[in-house]
């Protein structure tokens, strides 16, 4: 890390810059839609001043906050506003010597008060600081994600036994989120596909030129994000809501009427569900874990780790969760998204343990005690193929070696002759020579 510290003028102006141009262009785009379409009965005595107002509201939702207009709370965030503010400054201070936590505190500090003065040009009733609070963890998020693993990861806590642990934990929680998601996108990009001729007719519906065309796929472009959790949720089986009174989950839908948004047109027409996506999740993620088994010498290691991968990842459901819920109307569509707790529940289950159940079957460990099974196997096969052996047979032959070893060879004596002369005479050819001095 450099010994140089940053001014603290240039740290304001890094944590300032994407907040202030990024509000900038949203209300730039709003007064742009209000001038093209200024002649619309619709839009009464509404001046751009009162525009802007609206889409300062608007944007803080990205952050936090809650749009109040007309009586009716909003509050769905436009994650993609989120994002692009999180990529802007990250930029930025990658550039930029941080050096301890008081730099830190400056660049959240001035991101918090620079979107509290923004929020002052938001409509009456709207709710402000939460977005001072989100601008925060981003710029925050920003730095963190900004520094290796060296320079943060690598020295004090994060340096001893239990330090490494938690940011080993949460490498494979970020892995295991990761794939979830690449699923969740794949889902909702087939899901688009296969209802497009739906998400066109539901846009016919309004009779609108080009640009005002244009300026509503760029409103709804800014909740991609969104959706992309969404269909994380519905691929999980935790499920989302499009108003009170609707599910959308793999394990079954449950529809009411919604809103004309041409997006929605893409949403799975109630019935059972898909409940085998969950079986394809899982089965991804135990492959996944039994490669990432190699990585871990000792399975105790694997179970520690493997611990704080499951209580990060649920964090990490509940915290997506909250980050895609909100409001978009008034009474039954005040509630639309993922439930927290649900969505915190089926990330342990289906994304989680998994995960973990590959990394013990895959490691070396466990490899070592299959094979020492398998001998057994092979083992305890040829004993029981030696064991069938037929009964009698064993016994017969056990007889036969126990006769034959009872056995003595017996040589026969030979036969005397009647004639005593005979018997000198065979007993002298018999008998061994004394010597050669034939004493």
């Amino acid at each position: 890390m450099s010994t140089t510290r940053t001014h603290p003028l240039r740290l304001i102006l890094a944590a300032a810059q994407p907040i202030v141009f990024g509000w900038a262009i949203a209300v730039v785009l709003g007064i742009f839609a209000y001038t093209l379409m200024a002649d619309s009965p619709a839009l009464g005595t509404t001046s751009w001043q009162d525009v802007a107002s609206v889409t300062t509201g608007w944007w803080l939702t990205a952050f936090g906050g809650t749009l109040h207009f007309d009586g009716v709370g909003i509050s769905l965030p436009p994650l993609l506003i989120t994002l692009l503010t999180y990529a802007a400054t990250l930029g930025l201070v990658r550039r930029l010597p941080v050096k301890d936590w008081i730099d830190v505190c400056v660049l959240t500090g001035s991101a918090a008060a620079v979107t509290a003065l923004l929020g002052l040009a938001s409509p009456a009733g709207s709710v402000s600081w939460p977005a001072s609070i989100g601008t925060a963890a981003v710029v925050l998020l920003a730095v963190a994600t900004s520094k290796n693993r060296t320079d943060w990861f690598g020295r004090g806590f994060f340096a001893s036994v239990a330090g490494r642990a938690i940011y080993d934990g949460m490498i494979l929680a970020r892995r295991a989120l990761t794939i979830g998601l690449i699923i969740g996108i794949l889902v909702f990009v087939t899901a688009t596909v296969l209802g497009w001729s739906e998400i066109v007719k539901i846009n016919g519906y309004y009779i609108v030129a080009w640009h005002s065309n244009l300026m509503m796929w760029l409103f709804q472009l800014a909740y991609l994000p969104v959706l992309v959790l969404w269909g994380f949720a519905f691929v999980l089986g935790a499920g989302f809501a499009v108003g009170s009174g609707t599910v959308f989950s793999a394990l079954g839908v449950a529809s009411a009427p919604l809103p004309a948004i041409p997006l929605l047109g893409a949403l799975p027409q109630p019935g059972p569900g898909y409940p085998w996506l969950l079986a394809v999740v899982a089965l991804v993620l135990l492959l996944a874990g039994i490669r990432q088994a190699r990585a871990f010498p000792d399975l105790k290691e694997v179970l520690v780790t493997g611990g704080i991968h499951l209580a990060v990842l649920g964090a990490a459901g509940a915290l997506l969760a909250f980050l895609s819920q909100g409001s978009i109307g008034p009474d039954r569509m005040a509630a639309t998204g993922p439930d927290m707790l649900r969505m915190m529940a089926m990330t342990i289950v289906i994304l989680g343990i998994p995960f973990l159940a590959g990394m013990i079957l895959g490691h070396r460990t466990s490899i070592a005690a299959y094979r020492d099974w398998a001998k057994r196997g092979v083992a305890a096969v040829k004993n029981l193929r030696n064991s069938d052996i037929p009964q009698e047979d064993t016994t017969a032959a056990h007889t036969s070696s126990e006769a034959d070893s009872h056995l003595q060879v017996v040589e026969p004596e030979p036969e005397l002759p009647d004639d005593p002369h005979a018997t000198t005479a065979v007993t002298a050819q018999t008998a061994p020579e004394s010597g050669k001095d034939g004493s």
